[in-house]
């Protein structure tokens, strides 16, 4: 019975961990920011971020 409880809880979790994956995913895609809490997080890949840092040097 333990072993049962022990399974469903890590299946539980990683369920959950998988569906804040997806959010988090969609709203890179859709480039619209993560509510977590009251603050807002943007999600950018490698390529957006180096060219954010390129366009602030060439200013």
């Amino acid at each position: 019975m333990r072993k049962l409880i022990e399974r469903a809880f890590c299946n539980g979790v990683a369920v959950g961990i998988s569906l804040y994956q997806r959010m988090i995913i969609s709203a890179h895609e859709r480039k619209k920011p993560l509510k977590i809490g009251e603050d807002f997080y943007y999600i950018s890949n490698g390529r957006e971020r180096l060219q954010e840092v390129l366009e602030k040097i060439c200013r």
